[in-house]
C-alpha cells in the first residue's frame, strides 16, 4: 500500500532593531478601528494563551537546564491549518491540545479567529514590522479536496506551491529559500532533507522587528556576572537603562514582572524569578493570567540591567506534541480525509525553529534577576541569573514568542 507522507514544518524569527533615540509610543489606529469586528479573535485568545504556557511548562520540565524559545502562535497557526483537513479523533486531539474547548467554541470561530489574527499581524505599521506568512507546498500530481484548498486560502491566506518531491534536493532548496526570504534571511537551511514520498509540506513563518520605546544606553554596556546555576558563573555583556516601566512585585510567586514596551503596542514581559524560585514560577505559569499580572503593575522608575544574547531553539513537534495529546495525526490511522481522498495521508515530520536576538539597539529581552535597592537612586532590577520572557501583542492579547534563557551564550 502506498503511504502518503505529510511533512509539517513551523519556523519563527524574533529579531529586534531599535534606533539610538527615545520617542513616544505609536498608537495603532488600525487596531482600534478593527476592534469592533474581533469577536472570533477574542474567542481564540484564551486558548492561544493556555496552549502557550502549557507547552512551555512541558518543555521546561523536560529540559530543566536548557534554553527554551519558541513561537506558540506559529505552532497554533500550523496545527489549526492542519485541523481544517482533519476529521474525528484526529481533529479533536489537535483542538484539545491547542487549548480549544469545542463545547465553547466552534470550528468556524477558530478559523475566523485566526483569519482576523492574520489580518492584524500583517497591518502596515511604520513603528513595527510584524508579519506572518503561510504556504502549502504540494506534490505536483497530488489533488487537494476543494474545500480544504479554499479554507486555507480564505482563512489562512496560504499560498499553494506545486513541487516535484522526487527531485529531493531541488524541492528542499525551494522550501528553504521560501523560509529564508520570509524570515529576512535569519533562518537558513531549515529543512536538512526531504523524502521523495512527501506529498505536502505546510509552512508558517513569523517575522518581528521592533523598536524599543526607550532605547538602552549603549555606552553603559559592560561585562557582568550571570549565575547560570549554583556552580557556574559566566561573564556576559550587560545593558543598562534608567527609565519608568510598569512593574509588579509578585510575592506569592517570588518574582518580579516588568513590561518593556516596543513601539506599535507590543511588549516584552520580563518575568524575573528570585533566587531558587525559577521552577516554582514556571509551574505557576498555567495558573496565572497575564491580565492578573497587568492589574498588579504600577509605573516605577527603575534601573534595569539585562544581558545581550542570541538564542535559537529547534523543536521536534512530533515528539513534543505527541506527549501532550496530539497522537493520531502522526500515525497510520490519522484521519486527514479532508485534505485529499487518499486514506493513507499522515504527518511524518513536524519541526519548529525560533531565533531571538537581543542588544541595545532593540531586542526582545527578558530577564530573571535579583532585586537590589540602591539608596536615593530608586530600585534596580539586575538580571544576573536564568530568566523568562513573553513577547505579547497587546491589541490581540496574543503571545507571539515565549521562552527561558538559562545561558545567554547558548551553551
Amino acid at each position: 500500500m502506498r503511504i502518503f507522507v505529510f511533512v509539517f514544518l513551523s519556523q519563527a524569527l524574533l529579531c529586534a532593531v531599535a534606533f539610538g533615540h527615545k520617542s513616544e509610543e505609536h498608537h495603532d489606529k488600525n487596531a482600534d478601528d478593527h476592534a469592533k469586528e474581533t469577536s472570533p479573535l477574542q474567542k481564540i485568545a484564551p486558548g492561544n494563551i493556555k496552549f502557550a504556557y502549557s507547552f512551555y511548562t512541558h518543555l521546561a520540565e523536560k529540559y530543566p537546564k536548557d534554553n527554551i524559545f519558541f513561537s506558540p502562535l506559529s505552532v497554533s497557526l500550523l496545527f489549526s491549518m492542519l485541523s481544517v483537513g482533519a476529521k474525528g479523533q484526529t481533529q479533536a486531539q489537535i483542538y484539545e491540545t491547542l487549548g480549544f474547548n469545542m463545547s465553547c467554541i466552534s470550528e468556524e470561530d477558530i478559523n475566523k479567529g485566526f483569519q482576523q489574527l492574520h489580518h492584524f499581524l500583517n497591518q502596515p505599521n511604520s513603528d513595527l514590522v510584524l508579519s506572518s506568512a503561510n504556504a502549502l507546498f504540494i506534490e505536483q500530481h497530488t489533488k487537494l479536496i476543494e474545500k480544504f484548498s479554499e479554507d486555507l486560502k480564505n482563512f489562512y491566506k496560504s499560498e499553494v506551491i506545486p513541487l516535484d518531491f522526487k527531485k529531493e534536493d531541488k524541492a528542499k532548496n525551494q522550501i528553504n529559500s521560501y523560509v529564508e526570504k520570509k524570515t529576512n534571511g535569519k533562518i537558513k537551511d531549515l529543512l536538512k532533507n526531504i523524502s521523495p514520498q512527501a506529498r505536502l509540506v505546510l509552512v508558517n513563518t513569523i517575522h518581528f522587528k521592533g523598536t524599543w520605546v526607550h532605547a538602552f544606553d549603549e555606552p553603559y554596556t559592560h561585562e557582568a556576572d550571570l549565575h547560570v546555576d549554583e556552580n557556574r558563573t559566566i561573564k556576559v555583556p550587560t545593558m543598562y537603562i534608567r527609565e519608568e516601566f510598569p512593574v509588579a512585585f509578585v510575592g506569592q510567586m517570588g518574582c518580579v514582572v516588568v513590561d518593556v514596551s516596543y513601539k506599535g503596542n507590543t511588549s516584552a514581559i520580563l518575568i524575573l524569578p528570585g533566587e531558587g524560585n525559577l521552577q516554582e514560577v514556571e509551574r505557576a505559569l498555567q495558573k496565572v493570567s497575564l491580565q492578573a499580572w497587568a492589574e498588579l503593575m504600577r509605573p516605577m522608575e527603575i534601573m534595569l540591567l539585562i544581558p545581550k544574547f542570541t538564542v535559537s531553539n529547534t523543536l521536534d513537534l512530533k515528539s513534543e506534541l505527541s506527549q501532550l495529546g496530539v497522537k493520531d495525526v502522526f500515525l497510520s490511522n490519522a484521519d486527514l480525509s479532508g485534505i485529499t481522498e487518499d486514506p493513507n495521508l499522515m504527518v511524518s515530520e513536524a519541526i519548529h525553529k525560533a531565533v531571538l536576538s537581543v542588544d541595545e539597539k532593540g531586542a526582545e529581552a527578558a530577564g530573571v534577576s535579583s532585586v537590589v535597592f540602591i539608596e536615593s537612586s530608586g530600585p534596580a532590577i539586575v538580571v544576573n541569573r536564568p530568566f523568562l520572557i513573553t513577547l505579547l501583542h497587546k491589541p490581540t492579547n496574543t503571545i507571539l514568542f515565549t521562552g527561558r534563557v538559562i545561558n545567554p551564550r547558548g551553551n
